[in-house]
């Protein structure tokens, strides 16, 4: 996806989240509204699991996988899917082993 797409969705995706009820109640979220839509599309579009990306941004599992839902909800209210990748891109390997060696895991 285009950074300007990305850009796109993720304000029309804002506009949605803020118009519902109870928006912005609670404790905020550990990750900025920007990035739960990005790490939701890298979930989405190359099956990365919540574990890699909690490391990758900074978060927890948990909140990963409350923002994975969260934004797959909007997604689907604003009408937009994200298809996974028919092959994974060459830079996943080498994401995949940054994670790990942040995350102190073997490869």
């Amino acid at each position: 996806m285009p950074r300007p797409r990305l850009d796109t969705l993720t304000a029309e995706l804002a506009a949605l989240h803020d118009s519902q009820p109870g928006a912005g109640m609670g404790r905020p979220p550990k990750l900025p509204f920007p990035e739960q839509v990005l790490a939701t599309v890298l979930h989405m579009r190359l099956g990365l699991p919540a574990e890699p990306l909690a490391v990758l941004f900074g978060s927890s599992r948990a909140a990963v996988h409350r923002t994975f839902h969260k934004t797959k909800q909007l997604l689907d209210r604003h009408g937009t899917a994200i298809p996974p990748a028919t092959f994974p891109p060459a830079t996943l390997a080498a994401l995949h082993a940054r994670v790990l060696e942040q995350s102190g895991q073997p490869e």
